[in-house]
């Protein structure tokens, strides 16, 4: 069955009794530079077994040691703002995911990720209250569309508020596992071969 046929194909539960909802975000999330990515090697990009959960534990998933960074929230409400919303198309919905943080600080040393922030273009891995970990940004890339610094919020504590969106996702919904989150995190980084561009 091809992925644009949009048929159904098992029986779709109210609620499933083995993994219920739970409201929320755990409060570490990690954030990967798009163009570190080896995408032909991300598994689940470039097969249809399960189209919607993919994979970034083989070696070659990230370039020569390059890997993912964490972002770490605090408070009662971590990554508030995160949404995903259907957009209607002419031809075809999409999905519009929006991943949206807080950082505490305005410094010299965190102007420079700020500026990487605000202009350029990312896969966000949130893991969920519910155990499971989702992807956003793999089809068309998160990017900033909204960053603001109020010196007399009290909520923000004169911090940056960053919003990031990926525009035009047709799939839109992709989780992966553990064990992907720990590979995106390994500080060796992507494996090096001689062909590789550092």
């Amino acid at each position: 069955m091809a992925l644009c046929d949009y048929l159904l194909n098992s029986d779709i539960a109210g609620v499933d009794c083995n993994s219920l909802p739970s409201v929320g975000v755990n409060a570490v999330g990690v954030l990967i530079n798009r163009k570190d990515i080896n995408f032909e090697y991300v598994t689940g990009l470039v097969t249809d077994e399960h189209p919607f959960r993919v994979s970034f534990t083989n070696p070659r998933a990230f370039k020569c040691r390059k890997h993912g960074y964490t972002v770490t929230q605090v408070g009662r409400r971590p990554f508030d703002g995160t949404q995903q919303e259907m957009v209607e198309g002419t031809h075809q919905n999409t999905i519009t995911n929006t991943v949206q943080f807080v950082i505490l600080r305005h410094d010299a040393d965190f102007a420079h990720d700020a500026f990487a922030l605000m202009n350029g273009d990312f896969v966000a891995i949130l893991y969920n209250k519910n155990g499971t970990y989702q992807v956003y940004g793999l089809e068309t890339g998160l990017r900033c569309n909204g960053a603001i610094r109020e010196l007399y919020s009290d909520d923000n504590l004169a911090g940056w508020q960053f919003t990031m969106q990926e525009v035009g996702a047709v799939k839109g919904n992709f989780f992966t596992d553990s064990a992907s989150w720990v590979a995106a995190l390994n500080e060796v980084g992507g494996r090096c071969d001689p062909v590789d561009p550092v």
